[in-house]
């Protein structure tokens, strides 16, 4: 008897990006877990991904998605993918014109999600 082969979407063993295994040494030069896309499951180093610590905090509470399976989380698709901003606090993404107020253009500089402002309110309570 030999087990099924791990779903398509089975996270990655490796780095995407480094190549290198899960526990390894990553671009940061130091060991680091794999984070996985929760839909394709491909899996980076932090460091590769060029996550922050938060960031790299936040990706764990939810089902995260790489940059090739990304949705918006207010409607749910990935059409108009020039419109998708990305939080730089959990690299959610949302369309411009899905956010309330809308946004006619990318803000200039860094952006965060109404819950990731929100949250970083609470921290600072």
């Amino acid at each position: 008897y030999s087990p099924p082969p791990p779903p398509d979407d089975a996270p990655s063993t490796y780095c995407d990006f480094c190549l290198a295994g899960a526990g390894e040494k990553g671009k940061s030069g130091r060991r680091e877990e794999l984070i996985s896309c929760s839909d394709c499951g491909r899996s980076g180093h932090p460091s590769c991904l060029q996550f922050n610590i938060t960031m790299t905090t936040r990706v764990k509470l939810y089902r995260w998605q790489c940059i090739e399976c990304k949705t918006c989380m207010a409607c749910g698709t990935s059409e108009n993918d020039d419109q998708l901003l990305f939080c730089d606090d959990c690299d959610r993404g949302f369309h411009m014109y899905c956010l309330i107020p809308r946004l006619s253009e990318p803000p200039e500089g860094s952006w965060s999600c109404q819950q990731c402002v929100a949250e970083n309110l609470l921290l600072c309570a």
